[in-house]
């Protein structure tokens, strides 16, 4: 497992572009490092609880804090 937090930026882009750069991204990800992902689209707190669920990906900690997302997310293997 690679200890390092990766993270990307996805400030001005909304829903489905930030889970879908955050799938590019994982996908060339080794299983078990963290992705940090942040940004300011509102929908972005449901739709990466659904996107882990759905991907087998651990959704670690979740912030909301003054119009900003972040997500913290442990990579597991890709779903079907």
């Amino acid at each position: 497992m690679d200890d390092a937090t990766y993270r990307l930026d996805t400030s001005g882009l909304l829903c489905p572009l930030p889970v879908r750069l955050a799938a590019r991204r994982a996908a060339d990800l080794p299983v078990g490092s963290r992705l940090e992902v942040t940004g300011d689209d509102p929908a972005m707190a449901l739709d990466f609880r659904v996107w882990c669920e759905r991907a087998g990906h651990r959704l670690l900690e979740l912030e909301e804090r003054a119009g900003r997302v972040r997500c913290l997310l442990e990579l597991g293997t890709a779903g079907p």
